[in-house]
């Protein structure tokens, strides 16, 4: 196994990159760092903050919520 570090392009969902190093033809495995992304957490947390869960006690509030919802669901009311 070979692993190199090469920044690409992507345009119109298209990934472009050159690797100066000789491979043979094949299938690779690929990950993309996109730094200047969002991540899941990050987009959680801003339709989190739009929902009006922007504070420790709404948030706690809300677990509880999904909690009982959960019980609920399994016949065993608190």
């Amino acid at each position: 196994m070979k692993i190199v570090q090469t920044k690409g392009k992507i345009s119109d969902g298209v990934l472009r990159l050159k690797v100066d190093q000789n491979f043979s033809d094949g299938e690779v495995d690929v990950v993309i760092i996109a730094k200047n992304e969002p991540d899941e957490f990050e987009e959680m947390r801003q339709l989190s903050k739009k929902n009006g869960y922007d504070s420790k006690e709404k948030k706690l509030e809300l677990i509880q919520k999904v909690k009982l919802e959960m019980l609920a669901e399994k016949g065993r009311n608190k």
